[in-house]
C-alpha cells in the first residue's frame, strides 16, 4: 500500500483527495486540512486534528481506502 484514498463515511463516495505514505507512523498528517464531500446530497465536512500516519493506516482497508 503505497497511498491512501479518502472517502466519505456517511455516502460511500470519494473526497478526491489522498495521502501517500512516508513510512514514519508518528508523522503529522495534514493538520487544519479541511475535506468536502463533492456530492450534490452530502453536506459533509471533515477536519482532520492530531491525526498522524499510523492512524489513518489503521483506518485504511486492504484496498487503500480509509472512510473519515
Amino acid at each position: 500500500m503505497q497511498e491512501i484514498e479518502f472517502y466519505c463515511k456517511k455516502c460511500r463516495k470519494t473526497m478526491k483527495m489522498s495521502y501517500a505514505l512516508t513510512g514514519d507512523k508518528d508523522a503529522p498528517v495534514m493538520n487544519g486540512i479541511s475535506f468536502r464531500c463533492h456530492t450534490n446530497k452530502c453536506t459533509r465536512v471533515v477536519t482532520l486534528k492530531n491525526f498522524n500516519e499510523g492512524k489513518i493506516i489503521q483506518r485504511a482497508n486492504a484496498s487503500g481506502r480509509c472512510y473519515l
